[in-house]
């Protein structure tokens, strides 16, 4: 029998990395891995009643709930598309093996509504591809005879939130526990925690980050086969957690559900660190295509929800620190945002938002800035409007969107200032405000407010209806009005230029 054929038999053909690629794009899109469901749990419980944290972490167990039960996706990125194939070293593989995989992706997507987020080109082409390829595969050989397909959905706020640094070698241990607290500290607000932080050491430039991303995979808190790896780990949780940004990076112990270290061999001359961050919707899903054993039968193949080698987590305990400040009631607020009553919000504040938004992020701040230069004041009646940075996904569950959250404020922030002066009251993203922008908050008047990342099938719930005012072309990106019912915030930046995120910031590093 030829290669090819024994590698037929045996379950791993083009056809079956194909299928199996589109029924877990489908599955982990809408589920949230039971580890990581399981570890958000025991922080919950761990929290403190009320606090800020302990609302945060009971919202995304209700996402998972929500998502799961209408079949929408946990996040509104529904991401790239990473597929790895790991394949024993015994095994023969066809040459075309990955080469369905594109066409998988493309229907996974449409079938299941999720958003489309990939560009034709990152520099001289931003178009959207309209179908979320390609997708980012490779082929992987390991020891053995079996056969594992892992895939992944990630967004692009923890994916821009990893860091590659290559370290003198004798800055050893304490200069990769100093990357991966620098990394967390300055961007876990973006990457929407509780994080799973994936840490590769070792190997070359490029393949640093392999070891961080492939990090991700394991199980929820299943220490590393080396002790003194496992070790390693567990010292970098507790410090990852003594930061005390928490939740949503509104304040908590919570700041991180595990710390997952993948070591390799490199040169003489090097120590390569790389930080991956998984957010708290992570999503991936573990295939067996080939059983590891010789006499394994190709249609037992069984598919693991996490990562790892049995799909099952180890019993990591929840933070102890409680975190957050206390939940003073949320304060119902109605939109249009009057000055007057952004005046009276505090940083800090929960809110409840009725009432009309405007979706708008990157490439829609550019054309209004240029509409602004252009006529002198904001397009299509935006003053006194409400921005939100949110890309939504299509229709679906009987729903005007599928599901809907707030991507990364920082990108906006070229704009923002020029956007307040010119009349919006108020913004509504993730993470932290650059010193402009909260001066802008503070010589107008205007607020930003923070949405929970991670959380956008049930943000979802509170919008009532979606019209597109503009910008179509711009797909996922374009200018739409939302009427939102009781839609849930903080209050990150207030009128009086207070920061809840630096407040946060500055109570962990004291």
């Amino acid at each position: 029998m030829e290669p090819e054929e024994r590698a037929a038999a045996r379950g791993l053909t083009r056809e079956s990395v194909a299928r199996a690629a589109y029924d877990a794009i489908r599955e982990c899109a809408v589920t949230l891995r039971p580890d990581v469901r399981d570890a958000v749990a025991r922080a919950r419980d761990a929290a403190e009643p009320g606090s800020r944290a302990a609302g945060v972490l009971g919202r995304i167990l209700a996402n998972a709930d929500v998502a799961a039960a209408d079949g929408v996706p946990l996040c509104q990125d529904t991401g790239s598309t990473w597929v790895c194939l790991e394949v024993g070293e015994e095994l023969s593989v066809p040459g075309d093996v990955l080469a369905g995989v594109d066409d998988a992706v493309a229907r996974a997507y449409r079938d299941g509504a999720l958003r489309m987020s990939l560009l034709r080109d990152a520099l001289l082409d931003r178009a959207n591809t309209g179908d979320n390829t390609p997708a980012f595969s490779e082929l992987r050989l390991v020891p053995g005879r079996g056969a594992t397909l892992h895939v992944m959905l990630k967004g692009g706020g923890s994916d821009n939130a990893s860091r590659v640094v290559m370290l003198a070698p004798g800055e050893g241990v304490e200069g990769v526990r100093r990357v991966v607290l620098d990394c967390v500290r300055e961007k876990a607000a973006n990457a929407c925690p509780p994080l799973i932080v994936g840490v590769g050491v070792g190997g070359t430039f490029d393949r640093v980050a392999s070891l961080a991303k492939h990090a991700l995979l394991r199980p929820v808190g299943a220490p590393a086969a080396s002790p003194e790896t496992a070790a390693l780990e567990a010292g970098l949780l507790d410090a990852v957690n003594a930061l005390g940004i928490g939740p949503a990076a509104l304040g908590g112990a919570a700041t991180a559900l595990a710390v997952h270290l993948e070591t390799a061999p490199c040169h003489i001359a090097a120590l390569p660190v790389a930080v991956n961050m998984g957010c708290c919707a992570m999503r991936s899903k573990s295939v067996e295509l080939v059983p590891r054993g010789e006499d394994g039968d190709a249609d037992g193949a069984a598919a693991r929800s996490a990562g790892g080698a049995d799909g099952a987590a180890a019993d990591n305990s929840a933070p102890e620190a409680t975190g957050g400040e206390p939940d003073r009631g949320p304060v119902r607020l109605m939109l249009p945002l009057s000055r007057e009553d952004a005046a009276r919000l505090e940083a800090g504040d929960e809110v409840l938002l009725t009432g009309p938004v405007y979706t708008m992020r990157d490439a829609g701040h550019a054309r209004a800035l240029a509409a602004l230069d252009e006529a002198g004041a904001l397009p299509f009646g935006l003053e006194g409007a409400t921005l939100f940075y949110a890309g939504p996904t299509p229709a679906a569950a009987g729903r005007p969107l599928g599901s809907v959250g707030p991507t990364t404020a920082s990108r906006m922030d070229f704009a923002t200032p020029r956007l307040l002066e010119a009349g919006i009251v108020a913004a509504i993203g993730k993470g932290k405000r650059s010193p402009e922008v909260v001066e802008a908050c503070r010589a107008t008047g205007g607020v930003y407010l923070c949405a929970v990342g991670g959380i956008a099938a049930l943000l979802a719930k509170a919008v009532a209806s979606s019209e597109v005012v503009a910008w179509d072309d711009l797909g996922t990106e374009a200018l739409r009005r939302l009427e939102l019912v009781d839609f849930p915030a903080y209050v990150a930046v207030d009128a009086r230029g207070r920061d809840l995120y630096r407040e946060v910031e500055s109570a962990a590093t004291a």
